[in-house]
């Protein structure tokens, strides 16, 4: 078999008299004449081929493992040595197998309090020093103004000469009549700030005047669970092994799909493909037989073996295609092809009428700009 692309075996698929026979009812819709063999101006042969592998791997891996607490995995399978070199039965199907190593199950007790350990942010103290530093806070409502319109926190009721300062502007200020309340330092009525009561200052929101606060880590026990054993007050060691099996699926499209997408459509859902024969072992392509010389380069690295396969299975079908363009037809283009009865055609638009076509509307756009300019 020729490694041309358009060799003889492809010709005797597609020949030009069947080609021409379907291309008839076409020509005729058109109105066209009798379509002969000197109309065909140029007719291009290529086989499609299309491939699938189902392989079934095998993926080994081994790796140390630590738990928190004693962990149980008396029910897991054991094995010796390197986790790649272990023997086992054929697998059914996908799935995954643990193991363990056999003398690397270690559990250990942790050096910690049965699983706590002082709170490293307050020493075990369960407080903080609150920001406050024992000192109240100064009242946030009355601010710059008098506490109390009567004493201004001495305790002792006296006669102002002064009229009270006004109320400070800004969030956080008494605005301006503002109800008084009775001051609990002179007991002056509806003369202190309703917020601290003619104090001056208010107990502290974060440690309610204690001058210390909760250790939020600890929630004030001063301890903690021990990170390195999550609290179990042990641990235990061990080395896995894994065996996982699955099915990986591969494909593969010759040569790269340049041709319209309803081409494409027509070609998946109306071609006749047909299937390949692959010999044991899933064939170099050299032993494949019909399957063109120019796909066999890409079909050989498709069907190399993989280092983790351990069985395959492939599919492998090709169909002719033939690109036909006619003398008296510059517009079209014609992809035949085998269909499940007959030869199927697909009709595109051609290069060249496409180039016109995009040609007359870049016009048609740059026209238009024109006489909106013009009107405006």
């Amino acid at each position: 078999m020729s490694d041309a692309p358009n060799d003889d075996a492809l010709a005797d698929a597609l020949p030009d008299t069947d080609i021409l026979k379907a291309l008839a009812p076409y020509v005729a819709k058109s109105g066209g004449a009798p379509i002969r063999p000197d109309r065909l101006r140029d007719v291009e042969r290529r086989q499609l081929l299309r491939c699938r592998i189902v392989r079934f791997t095998e993926r080994r891996q081994e790796r140390s493992r630590t738990a928190f607490g004693t962990e149980d995995l008396s029910t897991l399978p054991l094995y010796e040595g390197a986790i790649e070199d272990h023997p086992l039965p054929a697998p059914e199907g996908p799935g995954k197998l643990t193991l363990i190593r056999t003398g690397s199950y270690r559990p250990v007790p942790c050096p910690c309090d049965n699983g706590t350990q002082r709170c490293a942010s307050c020493s075990g103290s369960g407080e903080h020093p609150c920001t406050c530093r024992n000192e109240p806070p100064p009242c946030d409502r009355c601010l710059n103004v008098a506490p109390c319109s009567a004493c201004e926190k001495t305790g002792t009721r006296r006669t102002r000469t002064t009229k009270a300062r006004p109320a400070a502007t800004g969030p956080g200020a008494m605005a301006p009549g503002t109800q008084r309340i009775t001051c609990a330092v002179c007991g002056t009525p509806e003369a202190a700030c309703p917020r601290c009561s003619g104090r001056g200052r208010v107990r502290c929101p974060h440690c309610g005047g204690r001058g210390r606060e909760t250790c939020a880590r600890c929630s004030g026990r001063g301890v903690g669970t021990h990170d390195v054993c999550g609290g179990k007050g042990s641990l235990t060691h061990w080395v896995e092994g894994t065996v996982e099996y699955a099915h990986e699926t591969a494909t593969l499209s010759l040569p790269r799909p340049d041709w319209p997408d309803r081409v494409r459509e027509r070609l998946t859902t109306a071609a006749r493909w047909q299937p390949c024969e692959i010999p044991a072992g899933g064939a170099a392509p050299s032993g494949v037989h019909g399957v063109h010389g120019e796909h066999r380069a890409a079909l050989a690295a498709h069907l190399a073996r993989g280092r983790l396969e351990l069985s395959r299975r492939v599919t492998l079908e090709t169909c002719p295609l033939a690109r036909v363009e006619l003398v008296d037809d510059p517009n079209r283009v014609f992809h035949v092809f085998p269909g499940a009865r007959s030869l199927e055609v697909v009709a595109t638009l051609s290069h060249r009428l496409k180039r016109r076509l995009i040609a007359a509307g870049a016009v048609i756009i740059i026209v238009a700009v024109l006489v909106l300019r013009l009107l405006t």
